[in-house]
């Protein structure tokens, strides 16, 4: 499902310099130790999280995947990046992991996967760009390819105070490469009561969750 603006382009063009958000280099949030900060949070919950089969939908880098992979038996990884798969495989190759690895280039809403074959999901930074209408799309679809009490890792851009300071809530914004290059996306954030809303909307059982400054993640379990 193609959104109306730049997205696809512009993180097939970041992929080489993305993993530099996770330590604040980024133009948008000058605040460098708050993303440490909450990046340290994160990989503890994805420390505990993750079992059976993991799909990690719009993976970009794998940034995330060292912290869950141990927990899992077989790892699904779907990107439509080009470049952000081959930074994946370069991660993953330096892991030496005793699993299943596999790596799907497409769109998440165009591939076609067996129903009820999956057992947990990482979802980071991938809600943040759908709309209201393309996040329905995207959950009726995981719920179809999830087994029942599958886990889910949902990790995302916190709409706080400080991040009020640089950013509107939602709609489409700049971003910016190193070289200067802007791109034009669909970005949205997500405060408390947002997530609590979509967890129950959604019937996802919280299990943990962190909200940071920047950054925010929960792990939920399917109430069904």
């Amino acid at each position: 499902m193609k959104e109306p603006n730049e997205m696809f382009d512009y993180y097939d063009e970041r992929a080489s310099e993305y993993d530099g958000i996770y330590e604040g280099h980024t133009p948008g949030m000058p605040e460098a130790d708050l993303y440490k900060k909450d990046v340290e949070k994160i990989k503890s919950i994805c420390g505990r999280f993750g079992k059976g089969h993991l799909i990690d939908v719009a993976c970009g880098t794998a940034y995330w995947l060292p912290y869950y992979a141990s927990n899992c038996s077989e790892i699904t990884l779907v990107d439509q990046s080009r470049h952000m798969l081959a930074a994946c495989r370069k991660r993953v190759n330096s892991l030496n992991l005793d699993i299943s690895i596999n790596y799907i280039k497409s769109d998440f809403f165009e591939v076609r996967f067996l129903s009820k074959v999956f057992d947990s999901a990482v979802v980071a930074f991938l809600m943040s760009h759908l709309t209201e209408e393309a996040t329905g799309f995207f959950i009726d679809k995981l719920r179809r390819i999830l087994n029942p009490r599958a886990s889910v890792l949902w990790i995302d851009g916190s709409w706080s105070p400080i991040r009020k300071k640089y950013r509107d809530k939602s709609g489409l914004q700049e971003r910016k490469l190193e070289n200067g290059r802007a791109f034009s996306i669909f970005k949205r954030y997500f405060d408390e009561h947002d997530i609590e809303s979509f967890l129950h909307e959604n019937s996802l059982v919280r299990k943990a969750f962190y909200f940071g400054d920047v950054f925010f993640a929960v792990s939920t379990v399917l109430a069904y």
